[in-house]
């Protein structure tokens, strides 16, 4: 039972810092929604690195 206990506090104590972890990225990404005057509702980090991913692309291209 003591080791369930312990596990199962584990498992709370990780849910709380995933948790936390959530908010942060959550509060990043509006930030950066401000700073592109994007919509923070409609803003997809996947459409951010996707577009970001892309302009590297062709910068290097560019270089070449």
């Amino acid at each position: 039972q003591i080791v369930f206990q312990n596990v199962s506090q584990g498992s709370l104590n990780a849910s709380k810092d995933l948790q936390k972890e959530f908010a942060t990225i959550e509060k990043k990404k509006e930030e950066l929604a401000d700073y592109l005057c994007e919509d923070r509702k409609k803003l997809s980090l996947e459409d951010v690195f996707s577009t970001m991913k892309t302009f590297r692309e062709v910068f290097l291209t560019a270089l070449q």
